[in-house]
């Protein structure tokens, strides 16, 4: 085996390990695995704390510019007219 084909074979393996988000502008981002759940969590931080909100984790801005469905339409890309609909705060109706 070739040192190409070995390094190809390398590259491989650590794309496995990565988050492959294609851009609309043809270009792909990749996160590390664990910013999945990062993102995740983001998520959950910022929905309703109004001004109190975390800055938006990169991999979520990245999913809602996605060429792909599979990201463009995921949860991640959740609120994608407008990315700070998901921050107002939320009502309290508990009355």
């Amino acid at each position: 085996m070739g040192i190409r084909a070995r390094l190809r074979r390398l590259e491989l393996e650590a794309e496995e390990e990565m988050i492959v988000i294609p851009q609309k502008d043809g270009t792909s981002l990749k996160f590390p695995a664990s910013e999945g759940m990062e993102a995740f969590m983001n998520l959950m931080d910022r929905l309703g704390a109004g001004e109190d909100a975390p800055p938006e984790q990169p991999l979520i801005a990245a999913a809602r510019n996605s060429s792909d469905p599979k990201w463009s339409e995921s949860f991640f890309a959740s609120g994608a007219g407008d990315p700070d609909e998901w921050i107002k705060p939320i009502e309290d109706l508990s009355e």
